[in-house]
């Protein structure tokens, strides 16, 4: 069975919601209401995670800063539109006929908006928790109790612990 690529699963420039691909790498963003399992192969990738739209989308590899991240933009003198926070994989798998990697994102809009929900506030406690203890870190890293440091470029975790909010 040959190989299909993701150019040939999608159409290039196409974005579910009208949100714009200008400034991004994305092939394409589509709506999908079953999302698929992750993977990481060399060739292949699938972190699953959270997309936030409005005018164009941004990935975040958990809800928790995905709702962070849209309830800011939104608080924005720049953002004129509104924007929603949905449950989402960002694929990428490199092209044989392109060679090179080509990257879609997928968005179940089916499964509903995740922001302004009645657990949001729980989920937004959670972002400033892990910030509180992973200050130094640009990825998401959940919350673990723990403060953490760096120590010669090594993650240690300190005995102290992290009140919860």
């Amino acid at each position: 069975m040959p190989r299909e690529f993701l150019c040939q699963r999608y159409e290039k420039g196409a974005s579910t919601l009208r949100n714009k691909l200008d400034d991004t790498d994305y092939y394409a963003v589509s709506a999908c209401s079953d999302l698929p399992r992750e993977c990481h192969r060399e060739d292949h990738v699938i972190q699953r995670g959270a997309a936030v739209g409005f005018g164009r989308w941004f990935f975040f590899p958990a809800t928790e800063p995905a709702l962070a991240f849209g309830r800011a933009a939104r608080m924005s003198l720049d953002c004129t539109s509104g924007y929603g926070v949905y449950a989402a994989a960002h694929e990428i798998k490199f092209c044989e006929r392109h060679g090179a990697d080509e990257c879609v994102l997928l968005v179940d809009i089916t499964g509903g908006d995740l922001a302004r929900r009645e657990d949001e506030v729980e989920a937004l406690k959670r972002f400033v928790q892990a910030v509180k203890e992973y200050p130094w870190s640009s990825m998401w890293r959940a919350p673990t109790g723990y403060l953490t440091e760096l120590s010669g470029g090594r993650v240690v975790t300190t005995g102290s612990g992290s009140l919860p909010l």
